[in-house]
């Protein structure tokens, strides 16, 4: 049985991206399409949906593309760590904002 494959703009729609972030990704060798066709067409499958979801989750909370390259692939701390230590750091930009909040609702 064979696995569906889909060509960039297809899989881009699926996945909610832009067929240029999918050519970014590739280029960075963040997110290699499974395959090519025979006349040059990038095929991406469940795999690198799944990686996808990966990509945006960590931008979503802040990483760079940089690191995110670095996490999933040379494994320079384990993703849990990276995640916990981002958590922290959105802990305290969320506090920040929170102190501006209050100093303008006192200054109103």
């Amino acid at each position: 049985m064979t696995r569906p494959y889909y060509r960039s703009k297809e899989f881009a729609q699926r996945a909610g991206v832009t067929v240029r972030t999918l050519h970014v990704y590739d280029q960075m060798g963040l997110l290699p399409p499974a395959e090519r066709t025979e006349s040059g067409y990038r095929l991406y499958g469940q795999n690198e949906l799944e990686r996808l979801e990966q990509i945006v989750a960590l931008r979503f909370v802040g990483f760079s593309l940089q690191e995110i390259k670095e996490l999933l692939t040379a494994q320079a701390l384990p993703l849990m760590v990276a995640l916990r230590m981002q958590r922290e750091i959105i802990r305290e930009r969320r506090n920040e904002l929170n102190n501006a909040l209050e100093a303008i609702e006192r200054a109103e």
